[in-house]
């Protein structure tokens, strides 16, 4: 038998015998494995909806980017987590391992047996992994669909992503096993036998200082790339920050531990337990801050633009007032339904000579008539709810929100109203009607020396036209006016979310057309789900990453323990030492990747904020929103959660040293 076939046997045999550090490892492999192909099948799913569009069909280079990326930090999470479940395997199977070698095995076999551990378990737990994410997306669907959703598209499951994902799955057991297997080759025979412990590995010196030089210059690439590079420069950034945090975590680790001897005995105990088991305890700290760094820096991005959403929103009507739109050609039949809606309102029809861009009901351009006005605007660009109102004073109050006697007046005496525009030289202006045909716009008509008068205000109507002017133009044009929209004006009624509803189940009998119900009340976009999930997210992987490197440190920690009972100490005093464990390696984690998104997640919001995000919205500068009270809860909360739970779980009853059998 070769030392492979005979490396497979061991690490099947010990995964059976070792039940629950065995499913513990398949957990921190499968389930990143398990969210990520869930995700890749609700993607491809989606797709397959849109499957027509062939450009549709095919990924983006941004996309390939980020799946990269997703793929990245999988692995990432799942060595450093897993690493040291395979570093406390091998300290727990020292004697056996001995054995091996006492019987004439070499350090390759030694290594040959970690590393079969790494590979079994990985590609167990990668298949799992997949079974479990084909089989959540598919209920995600199911549920989703069955709660009133739009249907995602026909279950697809892109096989090739989902090999793709497993195949990283299986090698990142394995690459978590590589440092573990190095240790087990290098192992003291007469040591092991002996039960005596070995001494800690010496630091690597040059470590610290590479990743301090990767952070200085992560730092930079954040503040200055983004120039250059937009949001790829702060996500490079990132990237360096977070590996140059990752390469001195050992450091830090022993730092702290060299720091803890003013902390009560408990804590003094789990700092120095940490800091004495580096390899352990570092990439947990690590992998806690990789992903809270990614959180914090995903935080501030999304807080920065949600507040520009806020700072750039422009009310399209009157506070109150509300906008119904019907299908264009079905606009007059449909205003009988819409007053059986809301009875006893009244609704102010919106007549209108269509503008230039309108939509042409029979789809046909050369039978589509538009009118335009000879004017020059101030340069705003936005949009119309009509182009050009046929009314008076009625449909003014109900566009403008108020009695304006400027606007009154000139409708009164026969004037067309322009807004958003400059005022007409000599008090007239032409309106032209044209069409297209054979790409090329032909004029129809024109009417020339009507009366008009500027207005300040933005209606989202590009004028208001007396009925008179407007039946004028009509007959020297042919253009027809038609209905294109019915209004409730606030001081007539302000329609509740359940009227709008309502007037929404109407309209959808009208046809799926552009049919649509507006009501202005002002921003109501919340922020509170996004903060929920990334605080939901940041909560799983910081107290999953803590909670499994707790469970390690109390397992390898066990001769610690019994010494402490074996001394006189209070059986309180193990239940705090695990919760001392779970806290320092809470806080270290959480505090160092708050640190580490901090600056990339500051540099985002300069490519994400700096524009404004609609054309004719002035220009504000980078807007910079740090969520404090999110970064206080996972730096504060998450820690006293992990430490709470860790003392939860742990009995309290020491356990007794026993003399190894002469």
């Amino acid at each position: 038998m070769n030392r492979y076939a005979f490396a497979l046997r061991m690490a099947r045999q010990d995964a059976r015998r070792a039940k629950g550090r065995t499913a513990l490892v398949l957990c921190m492999i499968g389930l990143p494995i398990g969210v990520v192909v869930a995700l890749a099948v609700l993607r491809a799913t989606e797709r397959a909806r849109d499957a027509r569009d062939a450009a549709a069909a095919a990924p983006s280079a941004a996309e390939t980017a980020v799946l990269a990326m997703i793929f990245t930090m999988v692995v990432l999470e799942v060595v450093l987590l897993a690493g040291p479940a395979f570093v406390v395997d091998v300290r727990r199977r020292r004697r056996e391992l001995a054995l091996v070698e006492a019987a004439g095995g070499a350090g390759r076999h030694l290594r040959a047996v970690v590393l079969a551990n790494g590979l079994l378990l990985g590609a167990v737990a990668a298949v799992g992994g997949a079974v479990l994410g084909i089989a959540a997306a598919a209920v995600t669907k199911q549920v989703a669909e069955a709660n009133g959703a739009e249907p995602l598209g026909p279950f697809t499951v892109p096989w090739l992503t989902v090999a793709v994902t497993m195949l990283l799955g299986a090698g990142s057991g394995l690459l978590a096993a590589l440092a573990p297997a190095r240790q087990a080759g290098r192992m003291d025979v007469v040591a092991a036998l002996a039960g005596r412990r070995e001494p800690p590995g010496r630091a690597r010196r040059g470590w610290p200082i590479a990743g301090g030089v990767l952070v200085v210059a992560g730092i930079a690439t954040s503040l200055e790339g983004v120039r250059v590079l937009a949001e790829f420069g702060a996500a490079l950034g990132a990237a360096a920050i977070i590996i140059g945090l990752v390469l001195a975590c050992p450091w830090i680790v022993g730092t702290a531990g060299r720091l803890a001897h003013r902390l009560p005995l408990p804590l003094r105990l789990a700092v120095r337990d940490g800091a004495r088991n580096r390899s352990r305890t570092a990439p947990a700290i690590a992998a806690i801050m990789a992903a809270v760094a990614g959180i914090t820096a995903l935080a501030i991005g999304s807080a920065s633009d949600f507040r520009q959403d806020r700072v750039e929103y422009r009310a399209e009507l009157p506070m109150g007032s509300a906008l119904v739109r019907p299908p264009l050609e079905q606009a007059d039949a449909a205003g009988p339904a819409l007053r059986r809606d809301l009875p006893g309102v009244p609704l102010v029809p919106l007549r209108g000579l269509p503008g230039e861009g309108s939509a042409c009901p029979n789809g046909d351009s050369s039978d589509c008539l538009s009118v335009s006005f000879a004017v020059d605007d101030k340069g705003m660009v936005g949009f119309n709810h009509v182009d050009h109102v046929v009314g008076g004073a009625r449909e003014a109050r109900m566009l403008l929100g108020r009695d304006d006697p400027a606007v009154t007046s000139a409708l009164a005496a026969g004037k067309i109203v322009l807004f958003d525009a400059r005022p007409p030289a000599g008090g007239t202006v032409t309106a032209t009607v044209s069409y297209w045909a054979d790409d090329r716009q032909h004029t129809a008509g024109t009417v020339q020396d009507l009366p008009a008068f500027a207005a300040q205000e933005d209606p989202h109507v590009a004028a208001i036209v007396p009925p008179k002017v407007a039946e004028r133009i009509a007959e020297k044009t042919g253009i027809a006016v038609r209905t294109e929209a019915y209004g409730v004006d606030r001081a007539d009624h302000r329609v509740t979310k359940a009227e709008q509803e309502r007037l929404d189940r109407t309209l959808a009998g009208f046809g799926r057309g552009d049919g649509q119900v507006y009501v202005e009340r002002g921003f109501t976009g919340s922020h509170g789900k996004t903060t929920l999930l990334l605080g939901a997210a940041a909560a799983i992987l910081a107290l999953g990453g803590t909670l499994i490197a707790t469970s390690l440190a109390a397992a390898d920690a066990r001769p610690d323990r019994a010494t402490l009972g074996a001394i006189g100490a209070r059986p309180g005093t193990g239940r705090l030492l695990t919760m001392g464990q779970a806290g320092f390696i809470a806080v270290l984690g959480c505090w160092l990747g708050i640190a580490g998104g901090l600056v990339p997640g500051l540099a985002v919001t300069r490519p994400l904020t700096e524009s404004a995000g609609d054309e004719g919205v002035p220009g504000h500068g980078a807007i910079v929103d740090v969520p404090w009270l999110l970064l206080l809860a996972i730096g504060a909360g998450i820690p006293l959660v992990a430490a709470v739970f860790a003392g939860a779980v742990t009995r309290s009853r020491l356990p007794m040293a026993r003399r190894p059998a002469a």
